[in-house]
């Protein structure tokens, strides 16, 4: 932030100077403005340098741009939970998402979409091929993006005599097949953070769900397999399908998974539980597992994979809104993640009465002072978090207390640190 302090007093040397700054200045200015995509535009535009250092952050995640609204509270942002409402400009919107993807539809000129009419055959020189760039994708943005094209065209077609819808299938497709370098990719139907969204945006329907999924499992074109094999982060908070298990068959090098299983029915978390653990197994190498709103059932699933298959790679484990009514299950698995860095346990659930049955009849992990769990042992543990909620959502501060001391115990840098 100095940097750019300065920039601001000396602004008028800085732009007269600015085409002769180096590479690595240019880079460290613009890292800056990463967020600020009205300095980005400007910074296109002050030389090839400037344009060249500045073209892949604005083209990294592009949608996310039209998507993010600065004009609500940061501070209530979270993955899953409702921001303020947003009172931007839809037509504006609307107008700068069909530029945006005229701009992706023009650089390969796809068959389908100059037949239909949408592009034509011979169009203006794409500047870059921004494919490139793109480096992180959310496809409930895209899904916006083609809903926001297909309301300006059809709200615009008294100025067009043809006026034809895009498809989530066709441009999910186009994207897959032309997107090299992908590292990120979200699936998130909970799409509702800090979000320029109307309400009919907010869901897939169930069709969109399968649509990604037969995409997935056309696994013999080279492209859709390089495609996800690239992929080093994944964010799936979704339901039915047999999504998890699609992706288990083509991603082996997720790095950092971020899950969510949501469904009151028993039997459809069992299949997703074991779904997802087929997908953990599957990964070569998984630094970072979140997961959110579980019942214990598929919590115990999924650490019983992520013991077998990641205990010399797992850093990082987070278990959010997730019911945990037998925590020495919990714990006998933590001691086979020896490599553990950070372990959070965010308002979990468990219910009072089950929590003190356990503590009074049953010699359980809440008896006197003494080595819980035979083994239990986090030598390269540096972060503890424990929040636990009981089903009123109050807090339940005894048992956070508890799972706490005995985490703190078994972890040298931790409990060092606290004397």
């Amino acid at each position: 932030m100095p940097l750019l302090n300065f920039l601001k007093k000396n602004k008028r040397k800085c732009v007269r100077n600015s085409r002769t700054f180096p590479p690595e200045l240019i880079r460290l200015i613009v890292l800056n403005l990463k967020n600020d995509k009205k300095s980005l535009h400007s910074c296109l535009l002050v030389s090839r340098d400037w344009c060249k250092e500045t073209v892949d952050l604005l083209w990294r995640q592009p949608f996310h741009f039209l998507y993010t609204c600065n004009k609500t509270n940061p501070s209530g942002f979270s993955r899953f939970k409702n921001s303020k409402k947003c009172h931007c400009s839809n037509e504006k919107r609307q107008y700068q998402v069909t530029n945006l993807l005229m701009t992706y539809l023009s650089i390969k000129h796809d068959k389908e979409f100059v037949e239909k009419g949408i592009i034509k055959a011979k169009s203006e020189r794409i500047t870059f091929n921004y494919f490139e760039f793109l480096f992180v994708l959310e496809l409930h943005e895209l899904y916006c993006a083609i809903k926001d094209w297909n309301k300006w065209n059809k709200s615009n077609s008294k100025f067009r005599k043809d006026n034809y819808s895009l498809t989530f299938e066709s441009i999910m497709r186009y994207f897959i097949t032309n997107t090299p370098k992908l590292k990120i990719l979200s699936f998130d139907t909970k799409f509702k953070t800090n979000k320029k969204i109307d309400n009919d945006h907010n869901y897939f329907s169930n069709r969109d769900n399968y649509i990604l999924d037969s995409l997935i499992k056309e696994s013999k074109i080279p492209e859709i397999i390089h495609f996800f094999d690239n992929l080093t982060e994944l964010v799936l908070a979704i339901s039915g399908c047999g999504i998890f298990s699609s992706f288990s068959q083509i991603c082996r090098n997720i790095q950092k998974l971020i899950i969510r299983i949501d469904s009151p029915f028993y039997g459809v978390v069992r299949v997703e539980s074991y779904q997802l653990a087929s997908l953990i197994r599957s990964q070569h190498n998984l630094v970072h597992f979140e997961l959110f709103g579980t019942p214990e059932m598929g919590i115990n699933k999924t650490l019983e994979s992520l013991k077998e298959s990641q205990h010399n790679s797992l850093k990082t484990l987070i278990l959010n809104n997730s019911r945990i009514d037998y925590n020495a299950t919990i714990l006998s698995y933590l001691k086979y993640l020896q490599n553990l860095q950070e372990l959070r346990f965010n308002n979990c659930i468990c219910k009072r009465n089950i929590y003190f049955s356990i503590k009074k009849y049953k010699n359980d992990i809440f008896d006197d002072r003494k080595n819980y769990e035979e083994g239990l042992w986090l030598p390269n543990l540096k972060y503890l978090q424990v929040d636990y909620i009981d089903e009123k959502e109050e807090e339940f501060n005894e048992l956070s207390f508890i799972i706490s001391s005995i985490l703190i115990r078994c972890s040298p840098l931790i409990f060092n640190s606290n004397i």
